[in-house]
């Protein structure tokens, strides 16, 4: 028997046969004799690469994972990729050698993005470039293969690992090196099904061929279990199962303190898709959708008509709820293998004209607001208002109709915003959002590929800075939400409670979790002694 630790990305219980998902070997690196004759190989592959993704996204399970695929397309397309594969090729380089070699610098470069959803994006260069090096080896890229429902175990998870998975057969998930932002912990929450991350080096090999307790509360993944502890562990899972099958009385519960002090809960959507909306509403969330993701829209190149589509959709599957979309800021995702795209296409129209018509238009299909990522002080502001109210000129020349009065909101992720909000909010901010996560990292400017977890995003210096925000939102009337919560720092919410935050986005996941804390303060006389 073997027991190993790692952190929690989705809660259960499982018990089964190990199967181990492996990688394989690195490329064949070929003696180049001719560098024509390689880059003719390497650009033979990327057409085929190309091909097989397109048409995995094609049957895709659902918007997330096309989503992820799309984002590989860019990448074998991205121009400073293919420059350094050229380059190195013509070096002497075999193709696979130089595409290796690109998949490390531009992972690496990912790896220092300053937004957890985007940061865990390094994996897809390491699947998009994997694929490339197999068709180059002439290796078949071939689906997992699971017989009978089993635990996955893995050193990471690539997309691709899990798109072609008959997922009922998966009875959880245990990756050495995947975080709790990683595709294959969302998709086990999704899924429902228990995940460890971050287990240590080893453990797959490990595990594989055994049987084994996967137990996603008590954070362990217990290979070769007794006689005793799988008895124990079946007990356990028919009284979590008896547990699900009743309502969750929380759900229903008013979002209040024990005071009675009310708050408000959002749930989050990583792209726009309705099977997204819908699980964010599903979980409990109170007050809507409060963030959707975009940069998938941007990525696929959707135009006006398409965009607004898909937000008119936003609107309709919220049901009346209000709707927060997130702009797309290529400036805040520098370093990433699709920000060549993203730019050129932004460069076409300064503050994506596009995305803010289209969001003009669909305001008038019901509750829709915008938040803007990455404004750097009041002077950031008034350069993107300025573009929208250039975008309404455009508009009503056109004899469009769109919704005059669409709020806007700041993103306060970095000290700047956070030091000039008051002018912010004066300069029309109908609202903010408080990235917590972001704003922890920028205070502290400990780049993300140096630490394991996010930072604690309830520290002295964090709170000082959250505090003096909301008390100018609070003397402006301009309602804050708190979003870019840690799942494992949804207890420190309490803090910004007692500060005066009645506003909380957070992944779907931690819905439950973050109520259940919240209900059980007690705010009689605590404002401000957190500070």
């Amino acid at each position: 028997m073997r027991i190993f630790t790692g952190t929690i990305a989705s809660s259960g219980l499982a018990v089964g046969p190990v199967v181990r998902i492996d990688h394989g070997m690195v490329g064949l690196h070929r003696i180049v004799s001719d560098p024509h004759r390689e880059r003719a190989l390497y650009d033979a592959a990327i057409v085929l690469a190309k091909d097989e993704l397109m048409t995995l996204q094609k049957h895709a399970q659902d918007q997330n994972d096309a989503d992820i695929l799309m984002f590989q397309v860019a990448l074998l397309e991205d121009e400073s990729f293919t420059n350094e594969i050229g380059d190195y090729i013509a070096a002497g380089a075999g193709s696979a050698a130089a595409v290796e070699r690109a998949e490390r610098i531009f992972a690496d470069r990912i790896r220092n993005i300053d937004d957890d959803y985007l940061r865990e994006r390094s994996v897809d260069v390491c699947d998009a470039c994997r694929r490339v090096v197999d068709i180059l080896d002439g290796r078949a890229h071939m689906p997992v293969q699971i017989k009978t429902p089993s635990i996955l175990v893995s050193d990471l998870f690539y997309p691709s690992d899990l798109f072609a998975l008959d997922r009922s057969m998966v009875l959880g998930l245990v990756s050495e090196k995947d975080s709790v932002t990683s595709h294959a912990a969302i998709m086990a929450r999704s899924m429902g099904i228990p995940a460890l991350c971050r287990v240590g080096e080893g453990t797959a090999v490990a595990a594989d061929g055994h049987r084994a307790v996967l137990d996603a509360e008590g954070a362990t993944l217990t290979v070769d279990p007794t006689v005793e502890q799988t008895a124990a562990a079946h007990r356990r899972q028919a009284q979590l199962a008896h547990r699900r099958e009743r309502p969750d009385p929380l759900v229903t519960k008013p979002n209040r303190t024990r005071d009675g002090t009310s708050f408000t809960i959002l749930g989050s959507a990583n792209s726009s898709s309705p099977d997204a909306v819908r699980v964010a509403m599903s979980n409990g969330a109170n007050g809507g959708i409060g963030l959707v993701r975009t940069e998938s829209m941007i990525l696929n190149g959707y135009d006006e008509e398409r965009q607004l589509q898909e937000y008119r959709a936003l609107v309709d599957y919220a049901r009346g709820w209000p709707v927060v979309v997130r702009l797309c800021d290529p400036g805040a995702d520098d370093g990433a293998p699709w920000v060549q795209t993203v730019q050129t296409l932004a460069a076409r129209n300064s503050l994506y004209v596009t995305q803010v018509r289209a969001l003009l238009r669909a305001g008038l299909a019901g509750p829709l607001c915008a938040v803007v990522p990455m404004i750097c002080g009041v002077q950031g502001w008034d350069d993107f208002m300025q573009g929208v109210e250039e975008c309404k000129t455009q508009l009503r020349a056109e004899g469009l109709p769109f919704e005059e009065d669409l709020p806007f909101g700041c993103m306060v992720e970095v000290p700047a915003s956070a030091l000039e909000v008051g002018e912010i909010i004066s300069h029309g901010a109908s609202f903010l959002y408080i990235d917590l996560d972001d704003l922890a990292n920028f205070i502290y400017v400990q780049p993300k590929n140096e630490r394991e977890e996010p930072r604690k995003t309830n520290t002295p210096v964090v709170k000082r800075l959250v505090r003096d925000v909301l008390d100018t939102a609070a003397a402006n009337n301009t309602p804050v939400t708190l979003c870019s919560i840690p799942l494992n720092q949804l207890d420190g919410m309490a803090d910004y409670m007692r500060l005066g935050a009645r506003s909380f986005c957070v992944e779907n996941a931690g819905i439950p979790g973050l109520k259940a804390s919240l209900m059980e303060l007690d705010l009689s006389g605590q404002r401000g002694q957190e500070a």
